[in-house]
């Protein structure tokens, strides 16, 4: 999956759930959930930047965790105020992505860590919001996961989704042992309790571990469920749409995929999502109702292709 831009992280998170159009009316002054993503994203790069002019590590916030941001920020609403969000939102969110992903902590732990940001870096929150997220670290033993077939498990995807899933499967496989080899590295400085490297090792090394155990376990259960040309939308459609409601007539493309193949910067939206489940199975002139955050959204299918 291609990396957002950081530019467009706001409008690509929008995307998720409603159509860009809308964004006009609102209030600059007011701090939304989109544009505090960007702060944050800036603010890592600038601190990595720094630490490097310093001879230190300064590899900055990886793809994972942006990815695990943006689906934040698409869960709350990018246009949402960011002081207005709730610790209520927040358990929400943990139980949204404990119950879809075996890779809870790599699915949270950015998320904490831009909460903390936003409450202690920029004051945007009375409190830290990331206290009402708790992760549990409890993970399944390795060989378990491609064993495992729990009836009715499934994950809908294309074929070019579980060509790169198992590229990207694969590509962490090598990766591995430089992980576990770090680890050993850092563990000869003796002084256990002040070795930070040694504590970034084994992090690194178990978001690494978590991450292949739920491609592997994504994989073992991915059901390749494009079809033929039939005009009604399903997984790997592109599917045109006209805003009704905002009276531009706007007109926007998505293209539908299953919840691992999730792209905003390249407009590919989950069936799962709000306008993924109100798009699926629409034929060329449908009118449709969305309900996003902001309320209901209305949209007329201007064509399907695929």
């Amino acid at each position: 999956m291609a990396e957002p831009a950081v530019e467009t992280v706001a409008e690509a998170a929008a995307d998720q759930d409603i159509v860009e159009g809308a964004v006009d009316d609102f209030d600059d002054e007011v701090v939304r959930v989109g544009d505090a993503a960007l702060l944050y994203f800036e603010w890592c790069d600038e601190r990595a930047a720094a630490r490097r002019k310093r001879g230190l590590d300064g590899q900055g916030l990886d793809k994972n965790a942006r990815v695990a941001v943006t689906r934040f920020v698409s869960h709350c609403g990018p246009l949402e105020p960011i002081a207005e969000l709730t610790p209520h939102q927040m358990t929400a969110y943990q139980e949204v992505v404990g119950s879809n992903t075996t890779d809870v902590l790599g699915r949270l732990q950015p998320v904490k860590d831009f909460l903390r940001f936003c409450w202690k870096e920029r004051e945007l929150t009375d409190s830290n919001l990331g206290n009402n997220i708790r992760i549990r670290r409890v993970q399944a033993p390795r060989e378990d996961v491609a064993a495992v077939h729990e009836e009715g498990v499934r994950f809908d995807v294309t074929e070019e989704g579980l060509a790169q899933m198992k590229a990207t499967l694969a590509e962490l496989q090598e990766e591995m042992p430089r992980a576990v080899q770090a680890v050993a590295q850092a563990r000869e400085d003796k002084d256990i309790r002040e070795n930070a490297p040694l504590e970034a090792a084994r992090e690194t090394q178990e978001r690494l571990k978590s991450r292949i155990d739920e491609l592997e376990y994504q994989i073992a259960h991915a059901v390749v469920t494009e079809g033929r040309a039939t005009g009604r939308a399903h997984v790997g459609s592109t599917v045109r749409v006209a805003r009704l409601d905002a009276g531009s007539g706007r007109e926007q493309e998505y293209t539908l995929v299953g919840p691992t193949e999730v792209d905003a910067a390249s407009r590919r939206i989950s069936i799962e999502s709000p306008m993924g489940r109100g798009l699926l199975d629409q034929t060329a002139g449908a009118q449709v109702e969305i309900e996003a955050p902001r309320g209901t959204m209305r949209f007329r299918v201007v064509a399907v292709e695929g």
